[in-house]
């Protein structure tokens, strides 16, 4: 059986939206900048930010997002 280590910290950011609406996003803080939403965002490969939480997986269209703020490191709990 495969385990996985679940991250130490994470990365939070801020997608602000163009409707005013601010989703909260995370992401691994070992993993590089370039591999995450801010590299997808850079490269333009992409279309689109694929995100999930407790709710719900999201799919939000990078056109839809205004900016994006960096925030907090926090230990992963």
């Amino acid at each position: 059986m495969c385990q996985t280590k679940e991250p130490e910290f994470v990365q939070c950011y801020e997608l602000h939206m163009n409707n005013g609406e601010i989703l909260r996003i995370i992401e691994d803080y070992d993993l590089p900048y370039e591999d995450g939403v801010i590299g997808d965002l850079k490269r333009g490969e992409k279309q689109f930010v694929e995100f999930s939480d407790i709710l719900g997986s999201y799919t939000v269209p990078f056109d839809q997002i205004s900016f994006i703020v960096m925030t907090d490191v926090i230990k992963n709990e």
